[in-house]
């Protein structure tokens, strides 16, 4: 019996249009598996200028809480004053 083979999203790079995808002012937002039994999960990363990388790991779980925090958090943001 063949494996039905397709092709899948797993990566999405957002930032300016006119920045090169090793910028360090882009987000990676990715989904991972590593491998371990505990499934697929969302992986943010962004690089600093010095070329450390940062990742926050999402499960699929608790994406609506952190959704509700992160959005009342961006409401809750003050424009910066001149």
């Amino acid at each position: 019996m063949s494996k039905i083979i397709t092709t899948r999203s797993i990566k999405w790079v957002v930032g300016a249009v006119d920045e090169p995808v090793f910028s360090d002012t882009l987000t990676a937002v990715g989904i991972v598996d590593e491998g371990d039994g505990a499934g697929e999960f969302v992986q943010l990363s962004q690089s600093d200028p010095d070329g450390v990388t940062m990742r926050v790991n999402i499960s699929p779980e608790e994406w609506p809480e952190l959704l509700n925090a992160i959005t009342h958090a961006v409401r809750m943001c003050q424009e910066a004053k001149p």
